[in-house]
């Protein structure tokens, strides 16, 4: 089942090289509702859940959805009590 906005193939290849602990094959849900980049639920074959983000679909400026700046956002408030994905 094909996921908008995400290359399976690719991700898949992405996250078994660069994150540790995690195994495909992966389901990829999109999370609805939100207003500007894409949030997907990622689940991997052993239940375990983490959310990806990606910037929108279709031409955007460059500096609209920067996700470099939204990681280091989320990072350092993830290290206080605000809820963060």
């Amino acid at each position: 089942m094909s996921t908008p906005g995400i290359d399976s193939e690719l991700v898949t290849a992405w996250l078994d090289a660069h994150i540790e602990g995690i195994e495909g094959s992966y389901e990829f849900t999109l999370i609805e509702g939100g207003r500007s980049n894409l949030t997907y639920m990622v689940t991997d074959r052993h239940g375990r859940r983490f959310v990806l983000r990606r910037p929108p679909l279709g031409h955007v400026l460059a500096t609209a959805h920067d996700m470099a700046r939204e990681h280091k956002i989320i990072s350092a408030v993830g290290t206080t009590d605000v809820p963060v994905p």
